[in-house]
């Protein structure tokens, strides 16, 4: 049997990326969640004022997420995971 009092430890490169982050190409990250910020503000402030339109946004907001939320969940992951491989990719160019 496996002794099960001593902790499994991951490995050197798995935390090695982990503490790095994005090297280069970091400000894209930046941006991208800064965009998503002010389109979240924009989103709230147009569904609040919708005024009689908001009924259906709110139907329709439903519907989108219960559409949508299996496949973010499947793919939330992808473009993070795809600007660290660009990034590691910079400097060999």
């Amino acid at each position: 049997m496996a002794d099960s009092s001593e902790p499994r430890q991951p490995s050197e490169t798995s935390v090695e990326e982990n503490k790095k982050g994005l090297k280069y190409l970091d400000f894209v990250q930046v941006a991208a969640i800064y965009i998503v910020v002010c389109f979240s503000s924009l989103y709230e402030y147009a569904k609040e004022n919708a005024g009689p339109l908001k009924l259906g946004v709110q139907t329709v907001e439903g519907t989108v997420k219960t559409i949508i939320g299996p496949v973010y969940e499947k793919f939330h992951d992808v473009p993070l995971e795809l600007l660290k491989f660009v990034d590691r990719k910079v400097p060999k160019s």
